[in-house]
C-alpha cells in the first residue's frame, strides 16, 4: 500500500503537505526531480480565494507599478490647472490598455520568485513592457537571486499556457522555454545584452553592490555562473509530464555551474479570467 501511494504522489496523483513558501497563499508540492544542474517541481494552489487576493493585491500592484504610477499621476495632476487640462488627464488616464492573461502570468511569476524564492528586480519589466514596440533584453526574468551570502545573476522564461497537451506546445520549439532557457544558458551575446541592460538600471542605486557581485562571479566562472528560471502558469490539475520530460532534455545540456529551475505553477481559476482577478484592487 506504502509503495502504491508513493509511486502516485510522483505521478502527481496526490500532492505533498501543504506550505506557504512564504507566500500569500498555500501550496503543495504534487512531484519534483532532479537531473545534473536542473531541478523540477509542480505547485498547486488549492484556495482559489487566496489566489484572488494575490492576484488582485501583490501581483496587481506589481502590473500596475504602484509607487511609480502613483508619483507619476500625482505630478500629472499637479500640472492639469484647467479644467479642459484636467478633462484631458482623465481621459489620457482611460487609456490604458486592458491587461492579458500572460502579462498576468508574467507578473504572477516574478511576485512568487520574489518572495518565495529570494530573487530581487532592480527594475520592474512592466515599465519596458508598457511601451510600444520596447526592445526587452532577451529574456522575461531578469535580477538577482540572493542565496545567504551569495548573489547570483537571475534569468528566465515565464509562459501562460490554456493548452490541454502534456506538456504544453509553449514548451517545444524555437520560442519554446526550453529552447530559450538553453540559449540564456549559452549566448555571449545575450549575456553582454542583459548584463548592460542591468548595468543602466543598477549604477548610481541601492542595487549597484548586488550588480557587481553577480557580475563579478558570472565573469570568474567563465560566464556561467547564473541561475535560470522557467516558470509554465496552467489552470489543469498537476501532472508529472508537464514538465519532466522537458526538463530531463535540458539537463543533458546545461553544464555546471549554471543552474536550473523549473517549476508548473498549476492554478485554480481558469486563465482567461486572471485580468479580471487582478483588476480588482482597491
Amino acid at each position: 500500500m506504502l509503495a502504491t501511494a508513493t509511486r502516485n504522489a510522483a505521478r502527481g496523483a496526490i500532492c505533498a503537505v501543504r506550505g506557504d513558501l512564504g507566500l500569500g497563499f498555500g501550496v503543495t508540492t504534487c512531484f519534483s526531480g532532479t537531473a545534473s544542474q536542473v531541478i523540477w517541481q509542480g505547485q498547486r494552489v488549492l484556495d482559489a480565494t487566496e489566489f484572488d487576493e494575490y492576484l488582485s493585491s501583490t501581483v496587481a500592484s506589481r502590473l500596475e507599478d504602484t509607487e511609480q504610477g502613483k508619483d507619476f499621476e500625482a505630478d500629472m495632476r499637479a500640472l492639469a490647472s484647467t479644467g479642459v487640462a484636467t478633462d484631458t488627464l482623465e481621459d489620457l488616464l482611460q487609456t490604458e490598455p486592458a491587461r492579458k492573461p500572460w502579462e498576468v502570468g508574467e507578473a504572477l511569476a516574478e511576485c512568487v520568485l520574489e518572495e518565495g524564492r529570494g530573487v530581487t528586480w532592480p527594475w520592474n519589466m512592466e515599465r519596458d513592457k508598457r511601451t510600444p514596440k520596447a526592445s526587452l533584453p532577451g529574456a522575461d526574468i531578469v535580477g538577482f537571486l540572493v542565496e545567504d551570502d551569495d548573489i547570483y545573476m537571475a534569468l528566465g522564461e515565464v509562459k501562460t499556457s490554456f493548452d490541454a497537451k502534456r506538456p504544453p506546445e509553449v514548451l517545444y520549439g524555437r520560442g519554446g522555454m526550453i529552447t530559450q532557457l538553453d540559449r540564456l544558458a549559452r549566448e555571449p551575446a545575450i549575456h553582454l545584452s542583459l548584463l548592460k541592460w542591468l548595468y543602466a538600471r543598477c549604477k548610481s542605486t541601492i542595487f549597484w553592490p548586488m550588480y557587481q557581485q553577480a557580475t563579478a562571479r558570472y565573469l570568474r566562472s567563465g560566464g556561467r555562473e547564473i541561475v535560470l528560471f522557467g516558470l509554465l502558469m496552467r489552470d489543469m490539475d498537476p501532472h508529472e509530464h508537464d514538465i519532466q520530460g522537458r526538463a530531463q532534455s535540458l539537463a543533458s545540456q546545461v553544464v555546471a555551474p549554471t543552474r536550473v529551475e523549473l517549476t508548473a505553477w498549476h492554478l485554480p481559476r481558469p486563465i482567461s479570467n486572471w485580468p479580471q482577478i487582478a483588476a480588482r484592487s482597491a
